[in-house]
């Protein structure tokens, strides 16, 4: 499978821009990161809309490119009430839409008021179209948080 890379300033802008349109259209109470990939994009979105609170959940589905378990497994479960309240749900990408489908129902379990997701990117046959992304490929994404040149000296 073809590859993209990302840069952390490709990253920044992309995270900036998601705040923009949140700002403008659903400005969340509660940011829900999905560990990992969503954690580095949900903390900076944060950060950038006020510090606001975020709340972390790990559902493991990937094994390898291309490779997946069954069924997405929620490891980390989210911890208290989110009643009433709006809440982003923040993730790298959007690719079956599988992981995002449990996240979406968890949130609404624990009393979420509205619910809205946002991802880095998406792909092309995912079954959740996040409200909010920034662009689209059916290419593997490598983030800068997975991938990093090591030089080591003999």
């Amino acid at each position: 499978m073809d590859k993209v890379y990302l840069t952390w300033w490709q990253v920044d802008r992309a995270v900036f821009a998601l705040a923009d349109e949140l700002r403008k259209h659903f400005m969340p109470d509660v940011i829900v990161g999905v560990a990992r990939g969503g954690l580095i994009p949900a903390v900076r979105l944060s950060h950038i809309l006020g510090d606001l609170e975020v709340k972390v959940i790990d559902v493991k589905f990937y094994k390898d490119i291309e490779e997946r378990m069954e069924k997405p497994v929620i490891t980390i479960p989210l911890h208290g009430s989110l009643e009433g309240k709006k809440v982003v749900i923040v993730d790298d990408v959007s690719d079956t839409g599988k992981t995002l489908e449990i996240v979406i129902e968890e949130v609404k379990k624990a009393g979420a008021k509205e619910v809205k997701v946002a991802c880095l990117s998406m792909k092309p046959w995912t079954k959740v179209v996040p409200d909010f992304y920034v662009f689209r490929t059916d290419k593997w994404i490598v983030f800068p948080w997975e991938e990093f040149p090591v030089v080591v000296r003999e």
